[in-house]
């Protein structure tokens, strides 16, 4: 069964939707990470959302995260975090397997139509991505293709980057 992923990003919103698993999300485009570990740990809350819901964790690491806008190519970080391509991209392997976990796999729809593969058809739409170097665009792919499961085909602005048969 081939499932339509869609993600868009726009200043200040992301937006998720894949109508096969009733999956449709809208986030703010801001990702917490742990300056120290690198590791993302908040997407779509800010600094005050994170104070509210975990003070304890707040407390403990509030000063090591920093706030970052993976999908705003032209921000300036503050500190050192990894590479800008690898945030985004790991931003849609996040919202990509939050939506191919809802597959159904034993649904009568999927036996009928395809049961012995599931595959995904990426449609990213990323403003402002056609404004960065070449080079960085070939990383964004390649960090994509390592991190995203069971792609049959890549779109970003309506131009494919990965097809496989």
């Amino acid at each position: 069964m081939i499932l339509e992923f869609k993600f868009s990003s726009t200043p200040g919103t992301i937006r998720i939707s894949a109508p096969l698993v009733d999956l449709s999300a809208e986030l703010r485009d801001v990702v917490g990470i742990h300056t120290s570990t690198q590791q993302i740990v908040s997407i779509g809350d800010t600094a005050e959302d994170i104070r509210k819901n975990a003070p304890e964790h707040w407390e403990r690491n509030g000063k090591n995260i920093e706030f970052v806008h993976p999908f705003d190519f032209d921000e300036v970080r503050a500190s050192p975090v990894e590479s800008e391509t690898l945030v985004a991209a790991r931003v849609i392997q996040w919202a990509s397997n939050n939506a191919f976990s809802r597959m159904k796999r034993n649904s009568v729809k999927r036996m009928i139509l395809s049961p012995w593969v599931d595959r995904v058809d990426y449609d990213l739409r990323l403003e402002g991505f056609e404004k960065l170097p070449v080079a960085t665009r070939k990383q964004f792919v390649k960090e994509l293709t390592k991190l995203l499961v069971a792609i049959r085909r890549i779109r970003i602005n309506g131009e494919v980057v990965v097809s496989r048969s």
